[in-house]
């Protein structure tokens, strides 16, 4: 890809403007646009294929959606743990590419790998053995037949998690080291591969809710294993030998760890949270069936905003290995400009998705053939999770990214976790069953959420506290 050149008009002072924002001494603009473009392809294609996977399930009817989307909130709980232990392990491989230790950076990337994959298998294994029990405490009063399905489809959905953390892993290693062409070339085979499997099973063979699960399983092994052949074959830029994993580094396991835990933590209370909220939204309405309906919408609602939330986490993992190689090349000031960059071109690229996705918005709902009486409540959910995206979603979320790179993940964990407390846990609940609103309540606690991170995140990061663990670790060598 060319470098972008001056021209007059107004191309040219946009070319300017992102030659203002983006070059540097360790960076061009052109960098930042190759890493930019897998990436934005990489998580829509992520997002897209999961919304039609989601459309594919409502096929089957709303209780087959509803069950699906019960079980997903459930495994991203637990998949929080994997997610917070290749975050951990990013910081530290971005830092490392950025200070030039090839073998720190094989290292941790090891290191990361077998951890994750022992934790996983783990857990794989418990909460297949517990399914069951698990969807009976969380939803004690939702229908029978939405019970049986979320049994069925959790038993098949925990035992991706091994398989998972291994793709996850690699995909977030390529990531981390900048190379987004290798991260993009795995997103779409495994996913892509889920979504053939998700027509062949589902909607082809006929198997419901049991299809759903083993397109899953299968996707998710042919993932990990083309994961595997680009890490160790000459594909990639990181040319790892399996001998690097099969001994582990106590001393490179320490700091991943104590990055990962408060990451873990984080993630699981969100997810938990979100736990929480389905648990009081299968009670709201006057029967079984209007909770149904209520899970639902709120189901496709969430898929379809995911779509936006793509250029979201497209932005903070770009965030995240910019920032992490400035912080590990020891250029704090550059790292601080780069955070502020990020955050205008990120406010430009959300009002561009967001003037792109909505007025598709009826032809994505022919996706998922809706209940036609949830109709209303979706679009007023888009409304409040989408049109502000533009206006606040990077000063929410960027910054706190930037921090997270420099180590400072404890604070972010606190933030998270009072936020979702105050948003969706306590407001959501009284808009959602107290006032009535339904899972549009929901939706304007976690919009206050956004908004409630915003001046935490910003005291945080000009206080300079954020760089503490930087100095830790100098200090300790």
């Amino acid at each position: 890809m060319s470098e972008l050149t001056p021209a007059r008009g107004p191309r040219g002072k946009f070319n300017g403007w992102l030659h203002r924002l983006f070059d540097s001494e360790m960076f061009t603009t052109g960098d930042i646009l190759r890493m930019f473009y897998p990436l934005m392809l990489d998580q829509f294609a992520i997002h897209l294929i999961m919304t039609l996977s989601t459309s594919l399930v409502s096929s089957v009817g709303q209780e087959a959606l509803a069950a699906v989307s019960m079980v997903n909130t459930l495994s991203y709980v637990v998949t929080a743990v994997m997610f917070a232990l290749s975050a951990g392990g990013g910081v530290i491989i971005a830092q490392a590419k950025g200070s030039g230790d090839e073998d720190r950076l094989h290292k941790a990337i090891a290191t990361t790998a077998m951890i994750s994959s022992a934790v996983m298998l783990v857990l794989s294994i418990t909460l297949t053995a517990l399914a069951g029990p698990i969807i009976e405490l969380l939803y004690p009063h939702a229908e029978p037949l939405l019970k049986e399905y979320a049994v069925h489809y959790m038993r098949l959905n925990m035992l991706t998690l091994w398989p998972f953390s291994i793709f996850h892993v690699i995909f977030t290693a390529f990531r981390s080291v900048g190379d987004s062409k290798s991260s993009l070339i795995l997103t779409l085979y495994i996913n892509i591969s889920h979504l053939l499997l998700s027509l062949l099973f589902i909607n082809v063979l006929g198997m419901g809710v049991t299809g759903s699960g083993l397109s899953l399983i299968v996707a998710r092994v042919i993932g990990a294993i083309v994961a595997m052949v680009w890490l160790f074959g000459p594909m990639g830029k990181l040319h790892m030998k399996p001998r690097a994993f099969l001994k582990l580094d106590k001393k490179m396991a320490r700091p991943i760890l104590r990055l990962s835990i408060p990451f873990c933590a984080e993630q699981m209370l969100f997810e938990g949270g979100m736990v929480v909220v389905q648990g009081y939204l299968s009670t709201w309405g006057d029967t079984p069936e209007m909770s149904t309906m209520a899970l639902a919408a709120h189901a496709v609602a969430s898929s379809l905003v995911s779509l936006y939330q793509a250029t979201g986490y497209c932005i903070t993992q770009m965030t995240s290995t910019v920032c992490g190689q400035c912080i590990g090349a020891e250029k704090i000031d550059l790292c601080k400009r780069y955070n502020q960059s990020i955050i205008k071109g990120g406010n430009l690229i959300y009002l561009i998705t967001v003037l792109v996705l909505f007025p598709l918005t009826p032809l994505l709902m022919k996706l998922y053939n809706p209940n036609p009486d949830a109709l209303g409540m979706i679009y007023v959910m888009l409304m409040v999770g989408v049109f502000p995206m533009p206006l606040i979603w990077c000063k929410s979320f960027v910054t706190s990214t930037t921090m997270c790179a420099a180590g400072d993940v404890k604070f972010a964990t606190y933030v998270s976790f009072v936020v979702m407390l105050i948003g969706r846990m306590a407001l959501g609940y009284v808009l959602t069953i107290t006032l009535n609103l339904g899972p549009v309540g929901i939706f304007i606690g976690m919009l206050v959420e956004w908004l409630l991170r915003i001046p935490a995140v910003e005291w945080r990061y000009r206080s300079g506290k954020w760089l503490n663990f930087l100095k830790q670790e100098k200090a300790a060598g």
